[in-house]
């Protein structure tokens, strides 16, 4: 199968307990089916988002499952949903065909047709605006010519993976377990950080960034945390660095790097609210066990726009940050960084496309910094390789180790 026409899936509006009690619909049960337009994509897509805004009109047909009683309708997407409650036109078309409890339906699951069958998806998000489904069939099956002989298969493979898909992120996977992917844009120091996000948050999302769509969710984010690193000399397996993220009096973030230069892919482990009351110096060699020295403090300040790829449900960030020393703000490191971050998906990952879209990604990152005219260094520039930069030119900015400490 090549260069499928995916450019609208049909949506299917029933009983909320269909996602929890998995059951065969009765004949006279009431359902909605919507035909949603969506991205056209040369193979069936991972993710489906269809929109509940705007003016434009979807064909609607309320009826039976048996087709006995029908009640077909074009209606604005913007009225299909009133909050999370059905609109008044599907609730009077619930009543029509004679179903007298409308509160209970909502969107539940989509559905592509394809040559050979029907690729089905379940929801994992809603939104009144907008719903995330992902796909749950690995194969097309059925008649694509039934317009709900799909909708079995979409229960029972909800079925499933009922586990994951009910849960807030119980679909979230993990491609490449334990290594970070990323590349990373070295700007100037002076360069204006906000206008520069938002043109990238805007870019995405108006779907100028082929195949992905803003991260259901949570498509932009702000941090701003101060942050100790010690560079981590040994044991040798361990080599790289520790990084401590302040989050509140005696909470940190812990994240530890092992890796000998820096490269788009390293080892990463990540501890979040890790309670620490000692020095953080004497955490570092008795209860992680490692042999370090301290570097200058630094504060970091990011944007993060977070987005997930509609074929793969890979999901990336572009994150612009900038990273200036306590002791000397003119010491400074700004950034624009794409990373591989997550996956959102019940089936097997497509573990080598994470490379391909981060590479597809960067290049478009590129183009967008060419556009503003900025000077981009591309690589693999890390904070740890910049504060040895700085401690090499200018050593007294080391922090003074401490006496206890058996660093080298």
């Amino acid at each position: 199968m090549t260069d499928l026409d995916t450019s609208q899936a049909v949506l299917l509006i029933a009983d909320a307990d269909l996602l929890h009690q998995p059951r065969p619909l009765r004949p006279d049960e009431p359902i909605t089916i919507v035909t949603v337009p969506t991205p056209t994509q040369p193979q069936p897509p991972h993710t489906i988002i269809p929109s509940f805004t705007g003016h434009r009109l979807l064909p609607v047909v309320t009826r039976t499952n048996d087709g006995i009683r029908q009640h077909a309708q074009l209606l604005p997407a913007s009225t299909l949903l009133n909050g999370l409650h059905l609109g008044p036109a599907l609730t009077d078309a619930l009543t029509a065909i004679g179903e007298d409890h409308s509160t209970r339906h909502t969107p539940l699951f989509c559905a592509t047709a394809h040559p050979d069958g029907w690729h089905t998806y379940s929801r994992v998000h809603l939104r009144p605006d907008a719903g995330c489904f992902v796909r749950t069939s690995t194969a097309p099956i059925g008649d694509p010519s039934d317009p709900i002989g799909w909708i079995p298969d979409a229960v029972a493979h909800h079925g499933a993976h009922a586990a994951q898909l009910n849960s807030l992120d119980g679909a979230i996977a993990q491609a490449h377990r334990g290594k970070e992917i990323e590349t990373k844009f070295t700007l100037p120091s002076d360069t204006p950080l906000w206008p520069l996000a938002v043109d990238l948050h805007d870019r995405v999302a108006t779907g100028a960034l082929p195949e992905m769509a803003p991260r259901f969710r949570d498509p932009f984010e702000t941090w701003d945390f101060a942050n100790t690193l010690f560079e981590v000399h040994g044991p040798d397996p361990q080599r790289g660095y520790v990084s401590f993220l302040y989050t509140r009096p005696g909470l940190y973030q812990v994240k530890r790097k092992n890796y000998d230069a820096d490269a788009l892919v390293r080892h990463e482990h990540v501890d979040a609210d890790v309670t620490i009351t000692e020095p953080l110096h004497r955490y570092v060699r008795d209860t992680l066990g490692l042999s370090a020295r301290p570097m200058p403090d630094f504060r970091r300040m990011r944007y993060d726009i977070q987005f997930e790829s509609l074929r793969t449900g890979h999901h990336y960030g572009i994150f612009v940050d900038r990273c200036a020393l306590h002791l000397d703000l003119a010491e400074t490191l700004v950034q624009v960084e794409v990373e591989y971050l997550r996956s959102r998906s019940v089936l097997p990952l497509d573990e080598p496309a994470v490379f391909t879209e981060v590479e597809r990604i960067t290049d478009w990152v590129a183009d967008i910094l060419a556009a503003h005219g900025l000077p981009a260094q591309r690589g693999y520039y890390s904070k740890l390789s910049f504060l040895r930069d700085v401690v090499a030119r200018r050593p007294h900015l080391l922090p003074p180790v401490d006496k206890d400490t058996h660093d080298q």
